[in-house]
């Protein structure tokens, strides 16, 4: 099969949501496209590749700082080296930024998955043979939040009664208070979170909510802050000297509450206390995910 590689442009797009929806069965790819290939995370603007064959597009790639973001070719097209083509074109961005190791996926502020899932064995295999070694895992949880006994306005509203009662105050943040809220969370936590706060309190309503207590921030918590429109649940975190007093579990409510108004699930992503949301909400279902990276290859010296 014939083909180029060359930029994936703003007008590449519908085309773009159909190669994804084509080739990437474990994630809703198609749906959050445009964030994916062009949009940007803190490390700035991602490069955005497009395969093509006769006239087509069938693949897509992005890599941005020293991660591959994603990189899709139509189960049509596969077979004849145009994963490979996008990948390496991938990673020779990432070399070219002086980075000496590529990882898959998990772009801390802009992340299709935290990893490649583990249930793609095939895709890790693929990996495996050109260089890419298990790194670490990460954890996300699936919450079906259909008529979920602990997730309602009601219950939001308790746990908030419950924290007004130790003193502490539990609201949505607008976008207005972002100057002041991102500072203190970077200052607090620093990462990628300041990135994707913003991303979340720009929601119509906002994704952001806080917990304080004498107007200063105790705790936050937020959705869609990445992977705009798939309700997924995070960042969220609480200042130590404020925790154990129910901060968390306010607002992990409030912020699902507002994701059942809109999605059936919700995705806890790469998740650090898992006991914290089984404690909060019960039983829940696991996706596991793979974190592979490799090596840059080493330089040799010219002859003399």
């Amino acid at each position: 099969m014939a083909a180029t590689i060359d930029e994936l442009t703003a007008a590449d797009l519908p085309a773009a949501r159909a190669v994804l929806a084509a080739a990437c069965a474990h994630d809703r790819a198609a749906e959050v496209a445009e964030e994916k290939l062009l949009g940007p995370s803190p490390r700035g603007q991602p490069t955005a590749l497009a395969a093509r064959a006769g006239g087509e597009l069938v693949g897509v790639a992005a890599a941005s700082g020293d991660r591959v973001r994603l990189v899709a070719v139509t189960p049509a097209a596969r077979g004849h080296g145009l994963g490979s083509a996008l990948l390496t074109a991938c990673e020779q961005v990432i070399w070219a930024g002086a980075h000496r190791r590529a990882r898959l996926l998990d772009e801390p502020g802009n992340y299709l998955a935290p990893g490649v899932d583990v249930a793609n064995a095939d895709t890790i295999a693929w990996l495996g043979r050109r260089g890419y070694q298990l790194r670490d895992e990460h954890e996300s949880l699936i919450v079906d939040l259909r008529e979920h006994p602990r997730i309602s306005r009601a219950r939001a509203e308790a746990l908030a009664e419950r924290c007004a009662a130790r003193g502490y105050t539990i609201r949505r943040a607008g976008a207005a208070e972002l100057p002041t809220v991102s500072a203190a969370i970077s200052l607090g936590f620093g990462g990628a979170w300041p990135f994707e706060i913003e991303r979340a309190a720009a929601g119509a309503p906002s994704g952001l909510h806080v917990a304080e207590r004498g107007g200063r921030l105790a705790a936050f918590a937020a959705h869609d802050g990445n992977n705009r429109g798939l309700g997924w649940f995070g960042p969220a975190g609480t200042w130590p000297e404020h925790r154990g007093q129910g901060l968390g579990e306010a607002l992990l409510i409030a912020c699902l509450a507002d994701v059942a108004e809109r999605h059936p699930t919700t995705e806890i992503a790469w998740i650090g206390p898992r006991e914290f949301y089984q404690r909060a909400l019960g039983p829940l279902a696991t996706r596991r995910f793979a974190v592979l990276a490799r090596d840059a290859p080493r330089r040799t010296k010219p002859p003399r």
